[in-house]
């Protein structure tokens, strides 16, 4: 489908037996359509990941309570506190009474100096693993991200890598899943879009950035979740490839017009 001219949520989709999306697209004028998603782990004790765009408030809150009773959501994980992360986290903390908020102390920090509620947060210590329902989330900070608090996660059981911000696309329509989507264009999306969210990549050690990215090969989870690309299954192989030709040739600053060297060698 061609990108939308406002924010939509598409109605969900099961993802495994326990984990589902909520997929979300916001149009950037001139450039395609940026998925949005949140996602929810269902079971015992169900999990929300990240609370998408304020600008679809009711249609996030009405999606979320079709998919699970708000007064039986135990947790919210917060990736980190972008507003396209954190739209409707005062409101779903408001519907769901007994959920608490999943994040590190600088997530509850920047959580406290928006005015949220941080009583009910779950503090995440250094090594912790998080345990919901039977399922081992074991965090992890992905291979770039735009905000230090950044926390994804590899849940065990299910094969599934959390990847909060990293391998997001610019995408010149809307798809389901990755393999809709022709190799060149999902090449052109992460780069586009990593270029934007996290610019210092250019500037990142080769081997640095290599190590990573085998790291997330040796792991192959089955399924990838990223807050900014669609459903990614059957392996990461295909985008920490494109990430790796994009990034992972040693540091630059020759895409970056705002980069130091740039600047100063323009004023002689």
């Amino acid at each position: 489908m061609p990108a939308p001219d406002t924010p939509i949520l598409d109605a969900p989709r099961r993802i495994t037996n326990a984990w589902s999306i909520l997929p979300g697209w916001l149009p950037v004028p001139g450039m395609g359509a940026l998925p949005v998603n949140s996602f929810l782990l269902k079971g015992r004790e169900p999990v929300l990941v990240d609370t998408g765009l304020a600008a679809l408030g009711d249609r996030f809150i009405e999606t979320l309570a079709g998919e699970v009773d708000l007064e039986d959501l135990k947790w919210i994980w917060l990736s980190h506190m972008d507003a396209d992360h954190v739209g409707n986290l005062s409101r779903v903390l408001e519907l769901a009474p007994n959920a608490r908020v999943v994040t590190n102390f600088l997530g509850m920090g920047k959580m406290n100096l928006a005015g949220l509620d941080v009583s009910r947060v779950h503090l995440l210590s250094p090594g912790d693993v998080f345990e919901a329902g039977g399922h081992r989330l074991i965090p992890v900070r992905p291979p770039y991200y735009d905000a230090p608090e950044t926390i994804g996660f590899f849940d065990e059981g299910e094969r599934v890598f959390f990847a909060a911000d990293s391998f997001g696309a610019l995408l010149p329509t809307t798809a389901g899943d990755i393999e809709d989507i022709e190799d060149n264009v999902l090449r052109d999306g992460l780069v586009g879009w990593s270029s934007i969210d996290a610019p210092w990549l250019a500037h990142m050690d080769q081997s640095a950035l290599g190590g990573m990215l085998a790291a997330l090969d040796r792991a192959d989870p089955d399924f990838v979740l990223s807050g900014h690309l669609p459903l990614a299954r059957n392996g990461i192989a295909r985008l920490t490839r494109h990430v790796a030709n994009a990034y992972g040739r040693g540091t630059s600053s020759a895409i970056d017009p705002l980069a130091v060297e740039q600047v100063m060698a323009q004023l002689g």
